[in-house]
């Protein structure tokens, strides 16, 4: 008998963040990639024919969350500087879920992201707990990898 395929099932905290050619390091948590599509209706004439049809598509906030670390945050603070500067343009980036062996499952490109947000917990020493900044994006829309290969 042969062997089953192995499959690359995607496991939930393991996701790597680029902005244009910027790594924005690894994340343990990512909300928010998600599309969503108002419904629209035509009716024909003055008859009580309608058709239905998806409309224009709504991307939700992109919330990234992780342990603060230095080469990661530090990265994250660099590209908040350059979007400033530059006036918030909207840039290419890209959301990667690996494996637990870190090998790609798949990747979503996103369309025309900048950041909106970014916050780190509170500092508390007597606590004890680990320091976690959130990263806020918007994007206008996400493709697949397989979308953008031809495939």
């Amino acid at each position: 008998m042969a062997n089953p395929p192995t499959l690359a099932h995607g496991m939930a905290h393991r996701f790597v963040v680029s902005a244009g050619s910027r790594d924005l390091g690894a994340w343990s948590k990512v909300a928010g990639l998600s599309v969503k599509w108002d419904l629209a209706e035509y009716r024909v004439g003055h008859s009580d024919q309608y058709f239905k049809f998806a409309g224009v598509p709504k991307f939700a906030t992109l919330k990234l969350s992780r342990a603060a670390d230095t080469t990661g945050t530090k990265a994250v603070q660099t590209w908040l500087g350059e979007v400033q500067a530059s006036g918030g343009t909207p840039e290419e980036g890209a959301v990667e879920m690996l494996t637990s062996a870190g090998d790609s499952v798949i990747v979503w490109t996103l369309r025309e992201m900048f950041p909106i947000a970014w916050q780190i917990s509170e500092f508390d020493a007597t606590t004890g707990k680990v320091a976690m900044e959130t990263l806020e994006i918007v994007y206008s829309g996400f493709l697949l990898a397989a979308q953008q290969a031809g495939a």
